[in-house]
């Protein structure tokens, strides 16, 4: 159940509701499931939900155009376990987590509050999510701190993401929009604003090479481009999606047919999505003095 000042600023809010992802997403649900509390946000301008768990954006459709992202009909949709959906956050770390910890860190699988709502003016909805550290992440990352997302609906999706460093200590940190973004073949959809830079083919032994031209997939694809302009474009079929972001890498994934060896992706579903994920990890991961605090935002937009 989400807490009284979650429920307090949905009350608030015109256009903002809370709806179980049973009734969101069924066929992602067994007779009897639970399923989590989700936001749904309307407003004249566009329609977007956010998963308290992992404050994690699930879906965007601007006014009268097609969702932006994709959902993996294989992900469960149930309490402290990953949704491959959408924009999961991998937030305090990137990949496999220290110790052997889990991978793209707890911020995505912990429930988020929702601290602050408003329609406004303009036509747009705004909110702001919370994570504070508590006993539970301590134990796996010992630092105070506090996560915050704030979201902006309306033509147009803007997130930004703020960690404040509220203990004694350096916490490190690297953070990604980890974008799912739906496409209606992979093979033929491309990506251009990456000409030119340098990234790190972790398919490749993490080898360091050269993109030359756009980006296209031809099979298993796992890249950190490092030191990126702040302008990419995902090219498909249904469209083109700008994205905009201040931090320094973008991650390019798709798991081609090993989507068969990923329980919550399953085989051939590999066509339907492109991850083209904005943050700063690998050469461009931080470290937050106490105090301190670590900033990014991302622009989305339907060209």
């Amino acid at each position: 159940m989400p807490n009284p000042t979650t429920l307090k600023q949905i009350s608030q809010t015109s256009g903002l509701s809370l709806v179980s992802s049973t009734a969101l997403y069924p066929a992602q649900h067994a007779p009897g499931d639970t399923g989590l509390p989700m936001l749904v946000v309307e407003n004249a301008l566009g329609r977007a939900v956010i998963a308290l768990q992992g404050a994690h954006l699930m879906s965007f459709v601007p006014a009268g155009q097609a969702e932006m992202f994709w959902a993996s009909p294989k992900t469960a949709l149930k309490e402290a376990t990953p949704i491959r959906a959408g924009i999961p956050l991998c937030l305090p770390w990137f990949g496999p987590g220290p110790d052997g910890k889990s991978m793209h860190g707890f911020a995505r699988t912990a429930e988020w509050t929702l601290v602050e709502a408003c329609l406004l003016d303009s036509g747009e909805t705004e909110l702001a999510l919370e994570l504070a550290g508590d006993a539970t992440t301590n134990a796996l990352w010992p630092h105070a701190f506090v996560f915050r997302l704030d979201v902006r609906v309306g033509k147009t999706l803007t997130l930004g993401l703020t960690a404040t460093n509220t203990g004694a200590l350096d916490a490190p940190l690297a953070f990604a929009f980890h974008s799912y973004f739906a496409v209606p073949n992979v093979a033929a959809a491309r990506v251009s604003g990456l000409e030119g830079t340098t990234y790190i083919d972790k398919m490749d032994n993490f080898a360091r090479k050269q993109q030359n031209g756009e980006v296209v997939i031809t099979g298993t694809t796992d890249r950190i481009y490092l030191d990126v302009p702040a302008q990419q474009t995902v090219r498909s079929a249904a469209g083109d999606i700008l994205v905009e972001s201040d931090a320094r890498c973008a991650v390019v994934w798709n798991a081609w047919t090993n989507d068969k060896n990923i329980a919550d992706l399953g085989e051939g579903n590999h066509v339907g999505y492109l991850c083209v994920e904005r943050g700063d990890v690998a050469d461009y991961a931080v470290t937050i003095a106490p105090g301190g605090r670590y900033r990014t935002w991302m622009i989305l937009a339907r060209a």
